[in-house]
């Protein structure tokens, strides 16, 4: 799919003055969580993101060729921004198969205006682990007295297994984009018979 670049944020690479915010957000039931990595707050398309500044850390994101889901790890520790109480609300949710995205922001390195906000990650959260260090050992992956959530996310690529979830159909496609007329002529029917060479049978008509 094509995707179109503003001006000003292609003036801005090309003249290497950008700046990037990582945005974290999760889809819940209850409501929608935001994460970005930076301090303060970020509010964009209405969401207020928290910040989180170093404490957000994503696994690098990969890519297969044969459709299977690719999973990732998001972990967020707790700070004095992001305490773990507010952490630990995340695991009261109904999470698992919850939808989570993972974008780029781009802004002016000097006015931080936003310039482009670019989707790189769609998936479904699968677990959430909580995990807090009372000592050294305690915990092989974590530092002594550290607290942190970790989130086990799969992408989108998971729908693609699901039997009999989604239709290619006209109703279908217009769910992703009402624009997008492309499967307008496509039939439902899986069969249709054709007659010819003899007279075609009345319920045929």
């Amino acid at each position: 799919m094509a995707r179109v670049i503003s001006q000003a944020l292609l003036d801005a690479l090309k003249a290497g003055r950008v700046a990037r915010a990582d945005l974290l957000l999760f889809d819940f039931p209850s409501g929608l969580y935001g994460f970005f990595s930076g301090e303060g707050t970020f509010t964009y398309n209405g969401v207020t993101y928290k910040g989180a500044g170093s404490l957000f850390q994503v696994d690098a994101i990969g890519g297969v060729s044969d459709g299977t889901a690719v999973p990732m790890n998001i972990r967020l520790n707790a700070s004095a921004e992001l305490p773990m109480n507010m952490l630990a609300s995340i695991e009261n949710e109904i999470y698992r198969g919850r939808p989570v995205t993972m974008a780029r922001a781009y802004l002016d390195p000097d006015s931080y205006a936003l310039l482009s906000v670019e989707t790189v990650y769609r998936g479904y959260i699968d677990t959430i682990d909580h995990v807090e260090s009372k000592g050294e050992g305690a915990i092989a992956d974590a530092s002594p007295g550290e607290a942190y959530l970790e989130a086990h996310v799969e992408s989108r690529a998971l729908d693609m297994g699901r039997s009999g979830w989604r239709r290619r159909s006209d109703a279908d496609q217009r769910t992703l984009d009402p624009n997008d007329g492309s499967l307008r002529y496509l039939q439902s029917t899986a069969t249709a018979e054709i007659w010819w060479g003899r007279v075609t049978p009345r319920r045929a008509r």
